[in-house]
C-alpha cells in the first residue's frame, strides 16, 4: 500500500485509537485505517513518535551497533521475523547496505538508496512499556525495526534506555 499522507482527519482517528488502547501496533492501526504504517506513526501523539531525516542511517547503525542485544524485526503482510542479536554496521556496496559481522547472526543486504524516514517510537505494546527505531521505505512501509531488549523480568535494559533518549535527544 503506498503512502496516503495528509489523510484529512487521521490525526485525530489516530489519537483516538491511541486514547481507546495504547498498545495497540502501528501496523494493526494502519491496517484499520487503510493507510500504510508510516502516516500512522507520523500521526501519533508527539510523546510517542519523533522522526529524523533518512541522513542519519549511518550515524544511528553505527551507534546502535554499540548497544547490546536488540530485537530485530522484519515483517511482512504474512511474517513478522525476530532475531534478538547484536545489531552489525555494514559497509555500502553493489546498490546495498550490507550488514557485515561474525559476532552476530544478524546479517543481510538493506537497500539504503529505498529509505525514506527513521522514526524514534515510545509505545506500550501488549502492556509494556517499548521503544524502538523503525526505519521506512519510500512506499511507507517498514524495512525493519530495532527494539530496545529486556531483561529476564521484561523489564526495558536501563542503559539501552538511556542511549536511546540521549540519541533520539540528540536528533
Amino acid at each position: 500500500m503506498n503512502c496516503v499522507c495528509e489523510t484529512k482527519g487521521l490525526k485525530e482517528k489516530v489519537m483516538e485509537m491511541v486514547s481507546k488502547n495504547p498498545s495497540q501496533a502501528t501496523g494493526a492501526m494502519a491496517k484499520e485505517l487503510e493507510v500504510c504504517e508510516m502516516d500512522v506513526i507520523r500521526n501519533l501523539p508527539e510523546d510517542m513518535a519523533k522522526e529524523v531525516s533518512k541522513d542519519r542511517f549511518d550515524e544511528i547503525i553505527a551507534e546502535v551497533s554499540t548497544w547490546g542485544v536488540l530485537t530485530v524485526i522484519v515483517q511482512n503482510e504474512s511474517t513478522i521475523l525476530e532475531v534478538k542479536a547484536l545489531f552489525p554496521v555494514g559497509k555500502y556496496g553493489h546498490g546495498f547496505y550490507n550488514l557485515q559481522s561474525k559476532d552476530t547472526p544478524v546479517g543481510g543486504h538493506i537497500k539504503a538508496d529505498d529509505l525514506s524516514t527513521i522514526f524514534f517510537v515510545s509505545k506500550p505494546f501488549m502492556g509494556l512499556e517499548s521503544h524502538s527505531i523503525q526505519f521506512f521505505n519510500k512506499n511507507g512501509n517498514a524495512m525493519f525495526k530495532l527494539y530496545l531488549g529486556r531483561d529476564e523480568n521484561r523489564v526495558i535494559i536501563q542503559g539501552q534506555m538511556e542511549k536511546f533518549r540521549s540519541l533520539k535527544n540528540r536528533l
